[in-house]
């Protein structure tokens, strides 16, 4: 083709590029996601709490009502709806797919298996610390939530609420759209890494400082298998599955 074709011949759209929500924008929509979740979660215990006390507000009751297993996880389950509704539209605001932004790709089976061995080996050695320390191995916050649902016939609930619910909404927050974000700034993935599991200890403020230094760790191992493996499911399976041998752990102590 001469030059003169070559000038004359239509241009082709320029395409611009996936837009990625950088610091700030990523920290205000991962809060809103979470501000989302944690008034749908209130409002469910409020409802509850007001149609099963038929309006009689008790401080002491309701206190013991929101630390029933069946009333927490309830709340979980309602409250992830909220986060996904937000980070969906944070997502296509920045012109990407929903499933692309988040990095929900199907792990390899490897992947899984030595994710779940890692997850299992740092739960024994968060154990072993703990005895090692004096501090009881569940907290007394898994111990009061897992008795209630157990004594009421609802572990079920508390099985999908904590090994279903809380992995997805959290995982999504933290993994997928916070470290999607992040990675991109100034703080690389290293540096998304470590943030994201500190935001990540900080929300699970009903446990005591030894929990949630522990919690912070755990975030550590989520936030290495999310930036090896490119999946955000991946992630997600290994929160399941550490929460419920937390579960089972629990139910077999206070059995």
């Amino acid at each position: 083709m001469s030059t003169a074709e070559l000038a004359a011949a239509p241009s082709l759209p320029v395409q611009k590029m996936p837009r990625t929500w950088k610091f700030l924008g990523t920290a205000l929509w991962a809060g809103g996601a979470f501000v989302a979740m944690s008034v749908a979660q209130l409002a469910t215990i409020f409802l509850a709490f007001g149609v099963l006390a038929k309006g009689e507000f008790d401080d002491n009751v309701f206190g013991t009502f929101v630390q029933h297993g069946a009333v927490i996880a309830g709340s979980v389950l309602v409250g992830m709806p909220a986060a996904l509704l937000v980070l969906w539209l944070a997502t296509r605001l920045a012109g990407r797919s929903f499933a692309s932004y988040l990095a929900l790709r199907r792990p390899a089976l490897r992947q899984v298996v030595t994710a779940l061995a890692a997850s299992a080996a740092l739960l024994a050695a968060l154990d072993g610390l703990a005895w090692l320390s004096g501090y009881p191995l569940s907290p007394d916050f898994s111990l009061t939530s897992i008795r209630t649902a157990r004594d009421s016939g609802l572990i079920w609930l508390v099985v999908l609420g904590f090994c279903v619910g809380a992995p997805v909404a959290e995982e999504f927050i933290f993994r997928g759209f916070l470290f999607r974000g992040w990675s991109a700034t100034f703080l690389g993935p290293l540096g998304a890494i470590a943030l994201s599991a500190v935001l990540f200890a900080v929300i699970h403020l009903q446990y005591e400082w030894f929990y949630i230094a522990g919690i912070a760790m755990v975030g550590l191992l989520f936030g290495y298998l999310r930036h090896r493996s490119g999946s955000t499911w991946l992630t997600v399976i290994t929160h399941g599955f550490y929460n419920l041998i937390a579960t089972l752990q629990a139910l077999w102590f206070i059995s």
